[in-house]
Formats: structure tokens, sequence, C-alpha cells
């Protein structure tokens, strides 16, 4: 017996151990449905590209940092960025630096930067503002992206926000019952929903299965329209939804909405309105563990509310919670 107990403890402490050193050497998934790129030219004055020029793209919320050099042809590209706003600085001996701030990325968004460098010191800054809006040249998928600002301001019933769907073009509520959209005409069991690109459908349904806070979420692509293949699994829309992370910046927030009986009024054969209460409440936090390295995010959001049965003739207080 007491070798088992030892036994025990030291597979415990086993197994702690290889928990710890699979996290510190993990690396993060690279799946096309989470990030961003930025591509583009360097060339002098006149025109001629310019190979083997330091380029470096900085994530301004987290100050971490993506090097690349130009090839011979003077092109260069940053692959699998996460989205956010982005600073890109240029240096070359002989040639002022280049710098380009205010760069957003969202989710699938290839971003061209297309750099001219003028000749003089290094010291020297050239500071350019970068496009807030481009033509999309490099995907033929059509849909739109709605970010976290938007998502909260809007007024959501159960704060459900895949309830925006139906700000896209050609997306209708369906009667079937299921609580879906059906997009450009396809069934709404033909919708495709997604976390972090990862699957989050029903299986036997086809149906959304984890919905999670509008707080947590940092952005939201909606494709409805020649969808890339990537996303090639359903015919109606593809719903991807980027839970936020942490920053150099301590951020969260706490919420509560509230509903009561006696904000109801009652119908015409009632002499008062059914019971009815409802607390939606939550918070989220995120920050640095280790500056411009590691980061954390938590999000929790949790509902109680009492209404009557569902009988015609009940009036039986139920309490449930999710």
């Amino acid at each position: 017996m007491r070798f088992r107990t030892s036994y025990n403890v030291a597979m415990a402490f086993g197994l702690a151990f290889a928990l710890m050193f699979a996290l510190m050497v993990a690396t993060p998934a690279n799946a096309d449905e989470l990030y961003a790129s930025i591509r583009g030219t360097v060339v002098d004055q006149s025109g001629a590209v310019l190979p083997g020029i330091n380029v470096m793209a900085t994530n301004v919320a987290t100050g971490v940092s993506k090097t690349t050099a130009t090839n011979t042809t003077g092109a260069f590209v940053f692959l699998q960025l996460p989205v956010g706003d982005y600073n890109v600085k240029v240096e070359k001996q002989g040639f002022k630096t280049y710098s380009a701030f205010g760069i957003h990325l969202d989710v699938n968004q290839v971003y061209a930067l297309d750099v001219k460098m003028e000749v003089g010191g290094v010291a020297q800054v050239v500071v350019v503002e970068a496009n807030a809006l481009q033509v999309e040249t490099s995907t033929p998928q059509r849909g739109d992206v709605l970010e976290s600002d938007v998502i909260l301001s809007m007024p959501l019933q159960g704060r459900n926000w895949v309830n925006l769907q139906q700000l896209e073009s050609g997306v209708v509520a369906a009667s079937d019952g299921r609580g879906e959209y059906a997009t450009n005409g396809s069934q709404t069991t033909q919708n495709s929903f997604l976390i972090d690109g990862t699957d989050s459908n029903d299986l036997p349904l086809n149906t959304r299965s984890i919905i999670p806070s509008e707080d947590a979420i940092e952005e939201f692509q909606m494709a409805t329209n020649t969808i890339n293949p990537e996303f090639g699994r359903n015919s109606g829309a593809i719903v991807n939804a980027l839970i936020k992370s942490g920053k150099n910046a301590f951020h969260g927030d706490v919420f509560e909405f509230y509903r009561d009986t006696f904000l109801n009024s009652s119908d015409y054969f009632t002499k008062a309105p059914a019971v009815f209460h409802q607390h939606q409440f939550g918070a989220t936090i995120g920050g640095p563990i280790w500056k411009n390295h590691s980061f954390f995010f938590f999000s929790y959001q949790g509902r109680r509310f009492r209404e009557p049965d569902g009988g015609f003739a009940s009036s039986t207080p139920v309490y449930t919670s999710d």
C-alpha cells in the first residue's frame, strides 16, 4: 500500500511536469481561419526593387514583433499575423527609415503595403499613415467583419451575437423552429459556426452549439458567397468568431443585464403580468503574463431566470440557470 501511494504521487508529479513542459514548448496553431497577413514590395525612388531589405511588423497591443527580408524581387510577406493593429518599419543603410502605422488587420485579410524608400540617413524617418480601407484583390470570397465595438453596441435579444447575421444581405429568419437563419436560399442547417477556427456545430442537427459571451469576442467574420476552399463544408453562411486575447495592458469589464416582473405589463385577460426575473451577468479580464511574450484572457457569463412553467393553465414559477 505504501508503494502504491508513493507510485501515485510520483505519477502525479510526472504528469504535472509533463504538462508544464508541453505548455512551455507549445507553439500556436497555424490555421488560416485565425490570422491575417501583410505583403508588398519595396522599391527605391526610381522604382527599382530593393532585395535584402529588413522589414519588421509590430503588434501595437502586445508589442510582439516579426522580422523578414525582401527577396530578389523586392517582395516581402508576413503570414499568420493575429488580428489587430500593426506598425511596419523598413530599414536599409543609405535610405531613410520607412515607418507605416495604423495598419488594422481583420481575420483572413491580406493587407497590401507597397513601400517606396527615399535616399537619406537611417536616422531620418518617413512616417506614413496606412490606408484604412483597401479593395480586396486576393480572394473572391464575399463577406463582412463585425468588430467588438459594434457587437457590444447593438441591442441583441439574449445577448446572442449570432443574431447579427441579419445585418448581411440575403439572410432571412426561418420558421423551422430551430432558431437559425437561412442564407441565400440555403437551409438553416447549412450554416457553419466556428470559434477561433474550430467547428462548433451540433452534429445531429448541424446548428450552433457554443455561443460565447459578446464581451469575449474580438470580431467575427461572416462569409456568404464564393466561399474560400478552407470553409468548403456547408452551402450556407460561414460564421467565424475570434475570442479576445491578452495584451500588454490589463483590460476587462463587468456586466449585468436585469429584467423583472414589475417591468412587464399584463394582458387583457390577466390581473397581473406573469412572473419573470432574469439576471444575465459576467466579466472578462485579460493581460500580460510576460510582457511582449505571453498573455492570458478569461471570460465568464451566467444567466439566472425565473418564469412560469410552460403549460396553458400553469403558473408555477420554475427556477433555471445556465
